[in-house]
């Protein structure tokens, strides 16, 4: 590396292994520093991740002053948490990382961040704001039942600056408004399963995860996922709603992500059990339950629901690949500026929205790997939503130069994101393919 400050004892120590010692919600004050000083110390002699996003930034500033000389030792109290505002868990430093796992360093600044939220967060440091916006399965309870006055509150100037005062949202962020019926209720609505066409579709069966800005928020969004996997006559079963639990990790709280993480299994554990394939439309959600159940929730028992847990367009590509997929297509889209959310690329599965709607005729799709600065909860609040609108306004630039005639994205948060500072719609990809479909 050529770092003279990188601790080689540390890695015999540990045997080549980065040992996390837990109590309770977080890591213990003297590992979580011991750790600090470890991670800061090869990022030094890396510098890879220089400019990738606020935390770094915020790191090598600090590394790089002249009474520090790069020495982590020397870092000033309070790096960390300064470090930590600047993590908005997008995980790309992780991929990004030459020393991240298996390599012998076992380098994880995703997980150290987060274990420092939660230091924090067992601490009582965490903002009103953050808190309320992890209850989404009650915020949207609420939103949906009083839509029309919740929706003509996220408009109104006057009552979005009070929110800024007392919650710490910022008025000019992007909110989603709540629909008046969420997808539950639509699909309860159903007096029979549609007919499904008849073909050959083997063992494929699909339990669908509507995720929560898909019930509440976005209900066309699973609605339409369900139309084209009936399309393809595939069997789909809704058992209900429940967050997936990432917004829990947004503020430190593994607790509350744990029980989330056991409520999912109880909802959906059966049908993974039972050889249905979990299917999700959002980026966020799928490696939520691909990864970070594994990583953070490990007692809970949901091997079997990660390796069942299945991208929207991921699935669509492999029942090409099994030559089931439905080209039957009525229209193209034209020409395509794709998004790619930070959470789709975290998961290694490729760019399976390029692959599906290339197939489309007269289409072409341009794939910009951005940053759309929202990073679910964080790019909302009063401290970081100038840094955030920053790095959206860059990202509808870049994809504004491509004079593409729709804009898409696999993540309605990022989506609506760049949409604002764009001043354009940003759509999910499932709805453009149900339209290329006419269903």
């Amino acid at each position: 590396m050529g770092n003279k400050h990188v601790s080689k004892s540390w890695i015999l120590r540990n045997g080549g292994k980065n040992q996390v010692h837990m109590e309770g919600a977080g890591m213990r004050e003297e590992n979580l520093a011991g750790e600090w000083l470890r991670v800061a110390d090869v990022c030094n002699g890396c510098r890879r991740c220089f400019r990738l996003c606020p935390s770094f930034d915020t790191l090598f500033s600090l590394l790089d002053q002249p009474a520090i000389d790069g020495v982590p030792e020397r870092l000033p109290a309070g790096s960390l948490d300064r470090t930590l505002e600047g993590c908005n868990y997008c995980k790309l430093c992780f991929n990004h990382c030459p020393y991240c796992p298996p390599h012998a360093y076992m380098l994880d600044f995703p997980s150290l961040m987060l274990r420092a939220k939660a230091n924090r967060f067992a601490r009582g440091e965490v903002r009103i704001s953050e808190r309320l916006m992890e209850e989404t399965d009650r915020l949207g309870r609420l939103g949906t039942r009083f839509s029309g006055m919740v929706n003509a509150a996220l408009k109104n100037a006057i009552s979005r600056r009070i929110a800024q005062s007392f919650l710490g949202l910022h008025a000019r962020a992007p909110i989603l408004p709540y629909a008046h019926q969420t997808f539950e209720e639509r699909y309860r609505e159903r007096a029979r399963p549609h007919p499904l066409p008849s073909r050959d579709i083997g063992d494929e069966k699909v339990v669908l995860f509507a995720t929560c800005l898909g019930n509440y928020q976005d209900p066309d969004l699973p609605e339409s996922v369900l139309k084209i996997l009936e399309h393809q006559g595939i069997p789909v079963v809704f058992p209900g709603s429940v967050c997936c639990g990432m917004p829990h990790l947004d503020t430190g709280n593994l607790s509350g992500f744990r029980e989330s993480a056991e409520r999912v299994l109880k909802m959906y554990g059966p049908y993974v059990r039972e050889g249905y394939k979990l299917v999700a439309p959002v980026p966020t959600c799928t490696m939520t339950l691909k990864k970070e159940y594994a990583q953070h929730a490990p007692e809970v028992a949901l091997g079997t629901l990660a390796g069942a847990t299945w991208d929207f367009f991921q699935y669509l590509n492999h029942l090409k690949n099994r030559n089931l997929l439905r080209t039957d297509f009525k229209r193209g889209a034209g020409r395509i500026a794709y998004h790619v959310p930070c959470h789709l690329r975290d998961q290694n599965i490729g760019a399976p929205v390029r692959e599906i709607l290339n197939l489309l005729p007269d289409t072409r799709v341009t794939p910009y790997e951005m940053c759309s600065g929202h990073g679910g909860t964080w790019g909302v609040q009063v401290a970081h939503f100038p840094d955030a609108l920053k790095r959206a306004e860059k990202t509808a630039a870049g994809m504004a130069e491509g004079t593409a005639d729709r804009w898409i994205s696999d993540c309605p948060l990022a989506g609506g994101a760049i949409g604002a500072a764009a001043g354009r719609i940003v759509e999910h990809p499932a709805v453009l393919l149900r339209q290329a479909y006419g269903l």
